[in-house]
């Protein structure tokens, strides 16, 4: 067995993403022909180059990508271990990293982190805003600790919780001072207006998606966003007509300026979860988790 220095490992990493030896040196307060010297043996240890020189630094070789996936998962499990040992027995220190989408993040999780912080001032958050496989291959790699966002959310680890938290209603939305005369009965009278929609890959976009092909329909966006703020303020512009969770429509102070269409039939509501690794969870985290599934949903 191959027993690789771990400090080697750990100048890969920040080689890997500083592409830089002079930032990495500067970071790790050592100097350069010693960041040189280490990245030579690890080379030699393993086998292959990992990095190429050019006029702007260093990039990574194929062999250097397939490593970095493994050494970043394995240093933050690494972390994930420390954070846990060291709120053991204390919830005064800790920092928790969620990702959520930013209009979850807004009208619903900034109220329990609040509160959360006023009983536990020590903890500390981290918010991350992706698509929703961004944020599960983040947790399969430790990248964060916890996804807070609308099922359907895949993952093939066998560890993965997913807990319910509440349910939401969505909508399709417009400014009333630029579209005046629309006229929309059913969901494929939509076609006929320019959409504002999530992204493809946006849990609450899938299930719009399956709810469509259900009826024989699809939608064809003019606009697509990973953040809600975007498509609201594309909505605000008179760019068309937006697809939003209700709640988000309903805490926004140009209120007035938004109508909500109704159809016959009700859209699809969507089942927001967190979802987390039960073997990597710290003290803090748990207790978040209690809080989010407490009578407070």
């Amino acid at each position: 067995m191959n027993n690789t220095d771990y400090n080697l490992y750990k100048i890969f990493l920040y080689l890997y993403e500083q592409k830089s030896i002079s930032k990495t040196a500067n970071l790790l307060y050592v100097s350069q022909p010693a960041i040189s010297y280490s990245l030579k043996e690890l080379e030699n240890q393993l086998g292959y180059t990992l990095f190429y020189r050019n006029s702007k630094g260093i990039e990574p070789t194929m062999e250097a990508k397939e490593l970095y996936s493994y050494i970043s998962t394995a240093f933050n499990i690494v972390k994930s271990g420390e954070d846990h040992i060291r709120s053991l027995n204390s919830l005064n220190v800790g920092c928790i990293r969620i990702g959520t989408p930013s209009f979850i993040g807004v009208f619903y999780l900034s109220s329990f982190i609040a509160d959360f912080r006023k009983l536990y001032p020590g903890i500390k958050f981290e918010i991350i805003s992706r698509s929703t496989a961004d944020m599960v291959e983040m947790l399969e790699t430790r990248k964060i600790d916890l996804i807070v966002d609308t099922l359907p959310i895949s993952t093939t680890k066998k560890s993965v919780k997913k807990v319910a938290l509440t349910r939401l209603q969505n909508c399709f939305a417009y400014n009333n001072k630029v579209f005046k005369d629309i006229e929309i009965k059913n969901v494929d009278d939509l076609k006929k207006y320019p959409l504002i929609l999530p992204s493809a890959t946006a849990s609450i976009r899938m299930k719009l998606d399956e709810y469509m092909e259900a009826r024989n329909t699809k939608l064809y966006p003019v606009f697509e966003s990973w953040t809600t703020e975007m498509m609201l303020e594309m909505v605000r512009r008179g760019v068309g007509i937006g697809y939003f969770v209700k709640n988000v429509i309903e805490i926004q102070n140009d209120r007035e300026n938004f109508n909500i269409i109704t159809f016959n039939d009700d859209l699809p509501a969507v089942d927001v979860c967190a979802v987390y690794i039960e073997d990597f969870t710290t003290t803090a985290l748990n207790k978040f988790i209690d809080f989010l599934t407490s009578e407070r949903k």
